[in-house]
């Protein structure tokens, strides 16, 4: 009977690490860039959102400037978005707002992605963005790929070659 507790309480502890490691593996967020693993581990592991900003302490999750107009950008995020499989739940043309609904594969979970583009004074545009999911305390990650997949996808919408 000890045996079967021992087993059943290894199990119980060993179940949510493999899971989160398999949610860390699946998003594959980019855990060893600056400022640190231990910083965006617990980042990952205690928050449910990412979120572009001026001020953003993780390097991707600062906005995205390029040398082109607005419209043309917008088009090019709206295409970069429908080619990832979002659900388009709303399109602001005239202030350049996107919205789209992310399902996540295993669990089918539900993120919101808000988009939306500004002008730059010097020329050009920008890409600012919100991912939220709807559920839980943390993402392990996956608000963190959506933006990364984004921008991925639009820059592949527009032709740049990294």
């Amino acid at each position: 009977m000890a045996g079967f507790i021992l087993r059943a309480v290894l199990a119980a502890l060993l179940i949510p690490v493999v899971l989160i490691v398999w949610g860390l593996a699946w998003n594959h967020p980019p855990l060893s860039k600056p400022p640190g693993f231990a910083f965006r581990l617990k980042a990952y592991l205690t928050t449910h959102e990412a979120e572009v900003r001026d001020d953003a302490i993780f390097p991707e999750l600062r906005p995205r400037h390029y040398d082109i107009a607005v419209q043309p950008l917008f088009e090019a995020v709206s295409r970069a978005a429908q080619s990832l499989g979002w659900e388009i739940s709303g399109i602001d043309a005239e202030h350049k707002v996107l919205r789209a609904v992310v399902v996540t594969p295993v669990w089918r979970f539900k993120d919101d992605v808000t988009i939306w583009l500004r002008s730059l004074p010097q020329g050009g545009s920008a890409v600012y963005m919100r991912s939220e999911s709807r559920i839980g305390k943390g993402d392990l990650g996956a608000n963190t790929r959506h933006v990364l997949d984004l921008i991925q996808a639009t820059e592949k919408a527009m032709g740049v070659k990294k």
